[in-house]
């Protein structure tokens, strides 16, 4: 049976969610670390590949369409026009900020 948690986020617990939140908190730690000021997570995530922010998003706890769904800034309305580079950093930032809020 699923918890709550999981049946939320679209994941199951288990040995990947271990080594997930070892690779946010690595992220975490390196923007902190390389990056200083008010913006330092969209400032540092600006400096990621694609790869590294892909790497990001399948750590997170958090399933892409709940991300989408549940959260403005992620979601993209009709009409409007972003890339998907812009969508991609949008997502990366925000499960960043999940991560260092705690």
């Amino acid at each position: 049976m699923k918890s709550s948690n999981e049946a939320e986020s679209g994941r199951a617990a288990g040995p990947s969610n271990h080594q997930g939140g070892r690779v946010l908190g690595r992220h975490v730690v390196e923007a902190h670390a390389t990056v200083k000021g008010e913006h330092q997570l969209p400032e540092y995530v600006s400096r990621l590949g694609l790869d590294e922010c892909v790497e990001i998003l399948a750590a997170s706890p958090m399933g892409l369409p709940a991300l989408a769904s549940r959260h403005g800034e992620c979601r993209v309305e009709a009409g409007e026009e972003r890339g998907f580079e812009d969508v991609i950093r949008t997502w990366t930032v925000y499960v960043l900020s999940g991560v260092e809020a705690g």
